[in-house]
């Protein structure tokens, strides 16, 4: 199983995949920890090698048997990918999507620089925080541990 946490920085990402991974026993697969070892990343032109990197360390973990939770700003062109070169299922693309002014406040220890600001507003302007695939989830007012049973809600509906 894949359980691809997505949305736009400062939604959640990271920290509900990882109480989540932590909380299902699956992997853990941080796609930003990735792109270090991407030579030259950049942010422009790399997402498709950042997308190449996660598909492989993914596959790799389904040949072990291992359920996967990665977190990465999905797509609707990496989420047809994954329908075609990801070797597992159920996968399911969960984005958190807090109410845009939520996003761009001061959410835990996180402190946001101008451009995270900018980025944040065009994530939301291109629809990566209300995308036609998966499931979205409004975090605005969930704690972690709420978000986090909200997913495995939606989950429990893919395995039986």
């Amino acid at each position: 199983m894949l359980i691809f946490i997505s949305g736009s920085i400062n939604s959640g990402k990271s920290t509900t995949s990882k109480l989540l991974a932590e909380r299902i026993g699956a992997a853990y697969i941080n796609v930003d920890d990735l792109n270090d070892a991407i030579p030259n990343f950049n942010l422009a032109t790399g997402l498709d090698k950042s997308m190449d990197s996660a598909i492989q360390k993914i596959n790799d973990y389904a040949r072990k048997g291992k359920d996967v939770v990665a977190n990465y700003v999905v797509r609707e062109k990496d989420w047809k990918r994954f329908e075609h070169e990801i070797k597992t299922s159920p996968q399911i693309v969960i984005t958190l999507a807090p109410r845009i002014e939520v996003a761009q406040s001061r959410r835990g220890e996180r402190e946001l620089t101008d451009w995270e600001i900018s980025r944040i507003k065009y994530h939301y302007d291109s629809g990566i925080a209300s995308p036609k695939f998966g499931h979205i989830i409004d975090n605005s007012d969930l704690t972690i541990e709420e978000t986090v049973d909200h997913i495995m809600d939606i989950v429990a509906k893919y395995v039986h």
